[in-house]
């Protein structure tokens, strides 16, 4: 069992508010956007939504990331996250994650425990309980955002 996994709420930074907002998956051999994602909360409920063209391929709109019923994103437990991340590969850094999930998706919260300021996302897929390879995700610029931007987020180079 890997020595690096702290799973107490108090160690790592849990998710909140500020984390709500638009991520994107980069393909790190191009340096594009290879997709949008979405966390958003309605009343108490958290979903994952992701950016699909629409039949005609010319617009957009946010799809909830399920392949179930279960559409809304609930907090993982303690012992859930010690299966997920108790591997070898998740040896280093040290530090902390936090984790909601519906049955086949999931939102990842790392909070490294030698420099808890430097937070990082990850979505997270499932097969029945068994964690599949993590996605790094960025957050979003908050000027990819404003109305009067030059950078219209569909019209981004996607890979």
């Amino acid at each position: 069992m890997a020595t690096n996994l702290f799973v107490l709420p108090r160690l790592g930074e849990s998710i909140h508010q500020q984390d709500l907002g638009i991520y994107y998956i980069l393909n790190h051999h191009t340096g594009r956007v290879r997709s949008l994602i979405q966390l958003a909360r309605e009343n108490v409920h958290w979903y994952l939504m992701q950016l699909q063209p629409i039949a005609d391929g010319l617009d957009y709109r946010w799809s909830v990331m399920s392949r179930e019923n279960d559409c809304a994103l609930k907090a993982a437990t303690d012992k859930q996250i010690a299966h997920y991340f108790s591997k070898a590969e998740y040896a280093e850094p040290y530090g902390a994650w936090q984790v909601m999930r519906n049955a086949d998706f999931g939102f990842a919260k790392f909070t490294p425990m030698e420099a808890p300021n430097d937070v990082s996302y990850a979505i997270l897929t499932f097969d029945g309980e068994e964690m599949q390879t993590p996605i790094r995700l960025h957050k979003a610029p908050a000027e990819w955002l404003e109305e009067d931007s030059e950078t219209d987020i569909l019209q981004l180079e996607f890979a």
